[in-house]
Parts: structure tokens; sequence; C-alpha cells
């Protein structure tokens, strides 16, 4: 038997409260953590999970420091 993978989301009521708070476009967040603003739209959105290069640079992003990863991402099975 094959164990399945975590799959992150991004918990969008958190990361778009950030976004609002900066006065930020979602065009201007997707260039500061390296995606295309269509590919940002897929992850704010949820129909995407989020790769481990994704999860990293959003770690990473100053405006997102401080706030835990569980407030950040939800983990579902694959």
């Amino acid at each position: 038997m094959t164990a399945h993978p975590l799959r992150y989301f991004l918990r969008r009521s958190r990361v778009g409260a950030v976004i609002d708070q900066h006065h930020l476009s979602h065009e201007g967040f997707a260039s500061e953590v390296g995606v295309s603003r269509q590919h940002w739209s897929s992850l704010y959105n949820g129909r995407r999970p989020l790769s481990p290069k994704v999860r990293r640079a959003l770690l990473a992003n100053p405006r997102l420091s401080g706030i835990p990863e569980g407030e950040l991402f939800e983990v579902a099975a694959a």
C-alpha cells in the first residue's frame, strides 16, 4: 500500500487579509511570491495545491512573517 502525500492549500481568508492590509493587488503579491497572476489565482481560489517551492516563498515573504504556518495553509490528504 502506498502512502498518500499531503496536499497543502492556501487559507484564503488569512492571506487575503494581509494582501488587503498592505493595499496590494493580487498581481503584485503573485510577483512577490514568484508565480504568475494566473497561477496565483488558482492557488488563492483553492483550485490547485501549493507546491513546496511556493510554500517556502510564502513563508519567506516579509509581509507574512510572524504568521504561523497553520494559519497560512490547510492540509488535506491526497
